[in-house]
């Protein structure tokens, strides 16, 4: 009979102790325990407007002229704004870095749900992690070393406690944004490192759009950002002129945009980017104040649901010389059956005044550019500041053309040496046809393999210290076009051609610095392109080459038309 009152005593007393460690755990939530770029996070609910009791312990380090600060903060789920910070409450002995602190306070919140977060990382306010060059690096390494201190790096005593008397319901902290990703158009968060997200829509009819983006940015270049493009014309709808980029909280590189957008029916794709830095992944200064919203998510109202749709065309250009890597040098043929317009999008590199990695089209028949990407009517593409686009409608008569994208050793798709333009899968150009039904009025070629019927003769595709010639036969008085490219600098020329009578022994044509121009890529490229009349006879055409600088071995930057580096004769 003892026994059995002891065991019924020793149950009881254990039941009375889990109920009251539910209640407390019920009413009681706990946070901390993180590595430096770690955050930890929960949520709460309350059922009515109350009071609540934070404490904890926080921290504060000054490290080689920068703060090390573990701190906590709450904001509102709905409204996604702040409510208190630890940083701003106890902003004293954040600022004087005498190391771990405790802290509590009590204080009124409103019915509603809420998110906590705790995280250890450095204030950089006055500090730049950026590593730009080999000293940076070196720099970063002695600082990484001098402050390797496990003691303050993680420390189970820095954390975070939230609590309330009744009311009071705990959760994951990921609820409320689980939802409105359900029920968002696009939503893209808690985006980590080296991330591309990409996702289609359709409206319908006109639509007002409410668009919240979290991302990194340094001055007027962004790193982890969102954009918005019509899949039709492909022209950046979002961000426009109105977005305004404001602090989200944290390291000053953090940014909010929010902005209500109207866009007409029509077809869309919303995209987002990181890099490989400073992300929900793992952050590099203090994150935002909502680091689970890091990305882009775009809702409607209720009432305009109806309008929206998954539904959308594949819009595929007509000519793709896309996704070009290092010392690339592609092109491909087209021929238009009628006059057309076209969508030329074109994005490259320019680092300085002229381009590094850039398009350009030719007509096939007289081989003079038509369209050539520069600086002067390109835009920022997002990322490096040498990234940059062209968007722009052209419009090209009924014949052969040939389009053509060159790069140099570095900076490419898939291998950037700093950050890559928004839309990274579009390095190189692309043509688009402004009306569908124009598709069938265009048909491709390879280059390689068009045969030009008004060539009479041609020395093309000349190597180093090379000397060639070529005879033709002239049977009647005829105007006739030469189209030579080159090697020249000083009013001198090095790569050149000439052309003979063999009948007089007088030479008739020669190409001379003075007489040629620019022929794009390095300031040494020369090219003539014009008609001269020849009398009926006998001629051979030469060209000549030096020790360098030549094709498929250039020491500098190739012409534009560099697969016809040589000369070659045409009919008018």
């Amino acid at each position: 009979m003892k026994i059995n009152l002891k065991l019924t005593v020793t149950v009881f007393c254990l039941l009375v102790s889990v109920f009251t460690l539910n209640a407390q755990a019920d009413n009681e939530i706990s946070i901390g325990n993180v590595s430096k770029g770690e955050i930890d996070f929960a949520g709460f609910k309350l059922n009515k407007d109350a009071a609540i009791h934070i404490g904890g312990t926080g921290a504060s380090f000054e490290s080689r002229g920068n703060k090390l600060a573990f701190y906590g903060w709450i904001i509102d789920s709905e409204s996604r704004e702040l409510v208190w910070s630890l940083l701003d409450a106890y902003e004293k002995e954040y600022f004087h870095g005498d190391g771990e602190f405790d802290f509590k306070t009590d204080i009124e919140l409103k019915k509603g749900s809420y998110e906590i977060y705790f995280t250890g990382m450095y204030d950089n306010s006055f500090y730049k992690y950026q590593v730009n060059d080999f000293a940076d690096l070196v720099q970063e390494v002695v600082r990484v070393i001098a402050d390797d201190d496990d003691l303050y790096y993680k420390n189970e005593n820095y954390k975070m406690t939230v609590s309330c008397k009744e009311g009071f319901t705990s959760n994951s902290g990921r609820e409320y944004i689980d939802k409105m990703v359900n029920k968002a158009i696009v939503s893209f968060v808690r985006t980590g490192d080296d991330e591309i997200e990409t996702k289609n829509f359709a409206l319908t009819s006109e639509t007002k759009l409410y668009i919240y983006c979290e991302g990194e940015r340094e001055g007027l270049e962004f790193y982890d950002f969102a954009w918005i493009y019509d899949l039709k014309t492909h022209e950046k709808v979002w961000p426009n002129n109105l977005t305004d980029y404001n602090r989200a909280g944290g390291g000053r590189k953090n940014f909010i945009a929010f902005q209500e957008l109207i866009l007409p029916a029509g077809e869309y794709q919303v995209n987002y980017v990181t890099d490989g830095s400073h992300s929900y992944d793992r952050w590099n200064v203090m994150p935002p104040n909502d680091p689970q919203m890091w990305g882009i998510t775009v809702w409607c109202d209720n009432v305009d649901k109806k309008n929206v749709s998954e539904n959308t065309r594949e819009h595929l250009p007509v000519v793709d010389l896309t996704k070009v890597r290092d010392d690339d040098f592609v092109s491909k043929g087209f021929e238009l059956t009628k006059d057309v317009d076209l969508r030329v999008i074109c994005l490259g590199e320019i680092a300085d005044y002229e381009p590094n990695d850039y398009g350009w089209i030719i007509n096939a028949k007289t081989r003079e550019t038509i369209w050539k990407f520069s600086k002067a009517k390109s835009e920022y593409a997002g990322g490096g500041k040498k990234n940059r686009i062209v968007n722009e409608v052209i419009s090209l008569e009924k014949g052969k053309y040939i389009a053509y994208f060159a790069s140099d050793g570095s900076h490419s798709y898939r291998d950037w040496n700093t950050a890559p333009p928004q839309d990274q899968k579009m390095w190189g150009l692309s043509l688009w046809t402004v009306k569908d039904d124009d598709k069938s009025s265009i048909k491709l070629f390879n280059e390689e393999e068009l045969i030009d019927e008004n060539v009479i003769v041609e020395i093309t595709r000349v190597r180093d210290n090379e000397r060639k010639y070529e005879d033709f036969v002239i049977n009647k008085e005829s105007k006739v076009r030469i189209y030579a490219l080159g090697e020249g600098d000083d009013g001198e020329m090095h790569d050149t051609g000439w052309l003979k009578n063999m009948d007089t022994g007088k030479i008739v044509w020669e190409m001379t610095y003075r007489t040629s121009e620019h022929a794009g890529g390095a300031n040494k490229n020369r090219m003539y392109n014009n008609y001269i009349v020849l009398p009926k006879g006998n001629y051979r055409l030469y060209y000549e080459t030096d020790g360098s600088h030549s094709y498929m071995d250039w020491n500098a930057d190739p012409p534009l038309d560099q697969m016809n580096y040589g000369i070659k004769i045409l009919k008018e």
